[in-house]
């Protein structure tokens, strides 16, 4: 949110600050419909809060944890056999960040193990493309601006992503290949 409006009432801290100071849920509907629903500002939280479901409350949103989960597919060798330096893997933020203490590690190796980047910020935590987003779909979030922001400085000749919802607009903003997990696994079984 606060890569998109540059405004502090847009982030989790000034959601919770104008709660703090008795706003009341229709003045804090607009700001909390821009969210994502990613889940980083939970774990990025020092107080341990659940900010996730806090907004979620303000917009009508939900934050359960899609059923479609890339982690398990990522684990497989074979998969992480086609994984190489000039992919640019994006990792299902919103599953990630759910499951971010037991996740964190297996993603750090797939890293180290395949040299291929990833959608993780200094902070460790996944960079959401926002397509899948109720933000994105009422026109509260700019998809578009969201992964130009998350492609500046890269360079990749692939895309590797765990959620397909996000194949057709990478394909269509960076004019590269754009595989999805469950694509690679398909295509690795038909060579073995």
């Amino acid at each position: 949110m606060w890569l998109q409006h540059r405004d502090v009432a847009y982030s989790p801290q000034g959601i919770a600050k104008a709660l703090q100071h008795g706003a009341q849920t229709a003045e804090l509907a607009e700001v909390a419909s821009a969210c994502i629903a990613c889940g980083a500002c939970d774990r990025l939280c020092p107080e341990q809060i659940d900010i996730s479901a806090m907004i979620a409350s303000l917009s009508g949103g939900d934050v359960s944890v899609p059923e479609y989960d890339g982690f398990k597919m990522s684990c497989d060798a074979n998969l992480q056999e086609q994984l190489s330096v000039d992919d640019l893997y994006i990792i299902d933020a919103q599953s990630f960040h759910a499951n971010y203490a037991e996740r964190l590690a297996h993603y750090d190796a797939l890293k180290k193990a395949t040299g291929c980047q990833m959608n993780l910020d200094l902070n460790r935590m996944a960079i959401a493309t926002g397509i899948s987003s109720r933000a994105a779909s009422i026109g509260e979030f700019d998809v578009s601006q969201q992964i130009e922001w998350l492609i500046q400085g890269r360079s990749f000749k692939r895309i590797v992503v765990e959620n397909p919802a996000d194949k057709e607009m990478l394909a269509q903003l960076t004019g590269k290949l754009v595989i999805s997990l469950a694509e690679l696994i398909r295509s690795s079984e038909k060579h073995a």
